[in-house]
């Protein structure tokens, strides 16, 4: 089995293909792990991965004390093209916006979607995903992708599109969001409102998005460095614990550490802009009559929220329509270059959140 592939890679595509040509018809029972680890001249343990790759595929079952056999539905899912939505483990808002508009948009292409989560110590399931070249959209946090699944990712070759992140310059196509003028916005409309003294929470200024939002909020105030140190309010939630617990706390001190001076507040996050709401509420400083908050973020949390949170839109199915042509463009091979880089520009959706600076 000369090939650049893994061994139980091989074995897997073999199997495979014997199943798209109808070797293996739907029902049809397969030989014996044993038995493939001989045919294919692999250890058991190899021949047992591919199999449990296809398991995991959907397109074979284990029966206890039978064997493995074919799915009924194999054919049908060999049929559709696979586009895999890898988002990080976690219920978020962006994660289920990601999902929600992913999953319509590869419908309505006629694809078949499937949901995959990955952890900092859990991407095999997202390696897997890439090696067998079907398609994918990510959705994944800066820090992992400084490992393997960076690595797999840049081997793709432009048949997984990064969303909200960049890799391009490694031959990852990104679709992501103009955070700068995000910010831009948002301070605009509380400079118009009358605001002049904006402060900003942040749960790590040292994240990526975080610094290119702090920094153009810094230059767009006009604020110098000690500016920036009294109202930059950091939230550093430890792994684990409750990111809305830090933050009200967090906002609740600096409320109440003489001179607040912060008269409206941009949040970056929305779980973290409802712990802003009850912190300002519990602080005596009642959103809007008291302070005015703006989230760099859009969702359902903000709509629903009492007031309603105004909020910089960042545009998620706009990003899902561009990373589905760069796909599109894949799977045709009219992708001229992985290097590709799309921004999408957020706008503002004003609600009550935000009034003049009381008197």
């Amino acid at each position: 089995m000369a090939d650049s592939k893994a061994k139980h890679q091989q074995v897997r595509d073999t199997l495979l293909a014997a199943i798209r040509a109808g070797e293996y018809e739907p029902g049809s029972k397969l030989p014996s792990e044993r038995e493939l680890a001989a045919r294919f001249g692999v250890s058991y343990m190899t021949a047992r991965r591919a199999v449990t790759e296809l398991v995991e595929a959907e397109l074979i079952e284990r029966r206890p004390n039978q064997g493995s056999f074919v799915r009924e539905n194999s054919q049908k899912r060999l049929a559709a093209t696979t586009i895999h939505l890898i988002c990080m483990v976690g219920d978020s808002s962006t994660n289920k916006q990601f999902l929600r508009f992913g999953a319509r948009a590869i419908e309505e292409m006629g694809w078949r979607p499937n949901i995959l989560r990955v952890a900092a110590d859990h991407v095999i399931g997202a390696e897997r995903a890439l090696e067998s070249g079907d398609g994918a959209l990510f959705f994944v946090s800066n820090g992992i992708l400084r490992g393997p699944l960076g690595v797999a990712l840049e081997k793709a070759r432009g048949h997984a599109v990064l969303i909200g992140n960049r890799l391009d310059s490694g031959g990852v196509p990104s679709v992501l969001a103009d955070d700068a003028h995000a910010i831009r916005l948002a301070v605009q409309h509380l400079h118009e409102a009358g605001h002049r003294a904006i402060g900003i929470v942040s749960n790590d200024p040292d994240h990526p998005v975080d610094r290119v939002q702090i920094a153009a909020w810094q230059a767009c105030c006009n604020y110098d460095v000690a500016q920036v140190e009294k109202l930059v309010i950091t939230i550093g939630t430890p792994a684990y614990e409750s990111v809305m617990r830090h933050t009200y706390d967090a906002v609740l001190r600096f409320l109440n550490t003489p001179p607040a001076e912060a008269t409206a507040l941009i949040c970056i996050g929305d779980v973290m802009a409802m712990a802003v709401l009850a912190a300002c509420r519990d602080a005596g400083r009642p959103v809007p009559e008291k302070m005015s908050l703006v989230n760099s973020g859009d969702s359902s949390l903000m709509e629903f929220a009492h007031p309603p949170i105004t909020c910089v839109d960042v545009d998620m199915e706009g990003h899902i329509a561009q990373a589905m042509q760069i796909l599109q463009a894949a799977q045709q091979n009219l992708l001229a270059s992985p290097r590709v880089l799309r921004l999408i520009q957020p706008h503002l959706v004003a609600r009550s959140s935000v009034a003049p600076p009381a008197s």
